[in-house]
């Protein structure tokens, strides 16, 4: 009589195709067949039976039935009856349906189902990175410091301050926007802030409009009169002449320079 009943209870354990047996074996004895997976993350769905391909099929509890899967090479779910202890092992799943006595969990996602009671969290909004203000170059005497630096632009540079006696009759934001639009040949030529003097008490305000340009002794002095020369057409709407006076002091910061007097006669 016993030996009937190991042979029923061994009938019942080896259920479904030739795979079974070898689950089967693998759950009794927990040898891991070759190529296992050791680790995996599986999506539950309680009251849930699959449908797909079955790779295997035995009667084990559920907790045994994930292990099994988990160290099954190939199986990508399984679902677990508590009403008679089968344990389907899938290696591909189609589908699922709602199942009251059944458990099931799956590697993937399963789509057109609805979520697992796990489902991983839903991607929080990438907050885009505000872009750096970057903050513009230190204002010296009307010069950006960062112009000291123009890669691949031979020319040296040469700075321009325009200075306006009140009352002279000219656009200087006008001018200024001119010959920093205009590309010379001799010198990179950097206007600076526009100055404004009282004609009273600033001699240079009772002479003639006219630009004056300097090199300091360390620069090539004939920059100096060939910027002018290009400066012409940019200072003769304005009635402003032009000369080259010579060398700056040497304890002058600029090699190149070009005073603009803005004034009426």
């Amino acid at each position: 009589m016993f030996a009937h009943f190991f042979r029923c209870g061994l009938r019942e354990l080896l259920l479904g195709a030739a795979g079974s047996s070898l689950a089967a074996l693998v759950l009794l004895v927990g040898i891991q067949p070759i190529g296992a997976q050791t680790t995996a993350v599986f999506f539950d769905y309680p009251g849930t039976a699959l449908n797909g391909i079955v790779s295997a099929q035995v009667i084990a509890p559920l907790q045994a039935c994930r292990s099994l899967c988990t160290s099954r090479s190939g199986c990508v779910g399984f679902d677990h009856s508590s009403e008679d202890g089968i344990c389907r092992l899938l290696a591909a799943v189609s589908s699922a349906g709602e199942s009251r006595v059944s458990t099931a969990a799956t590697r993937n996602l399963i789509i057109g189902y609805r979520p697992p009671s796990n489902a991983p969290a839903a991607p929080s909004a990438v907050q885009p990175k505000p872009a750096v203000a970057r903050a513009e170059p230190p204002d010296i005497s009307g010069r950006k410091v960062s112009y000291r630096s123009i890669p691949g632009d031979p020319r040296p540079i040469g700075w321009v301050y325009i200075n306006v006696c009140r009352g002279a009759p000219v656009d200087a934001d006008s001018l200024r926007s001119s010959i920093n639009g205009y590309v010379f040949e001799s010198l990179r030529l950097i206007p600076g802030r526009i100055e404004q003097f009282d004609r009273n008490t600033t001699p240079q305000c009772a002479l003639v409009p006219k630009a004056v340009g300097y090199a300091s002794p360390s620069a090539e002095e004939w920059r100096i009169g060939a910027v002018l020369e290009e400066m012409r057409p940019l200072l003769r709407p304005a009635g402003v002449g032009t000369r080259a006076d010579g060398l700056l002091p040497m304890q002058g910061s600029d090699r190149y320079r070009i005073d603009i007097w803005l004034s009426h006669e």
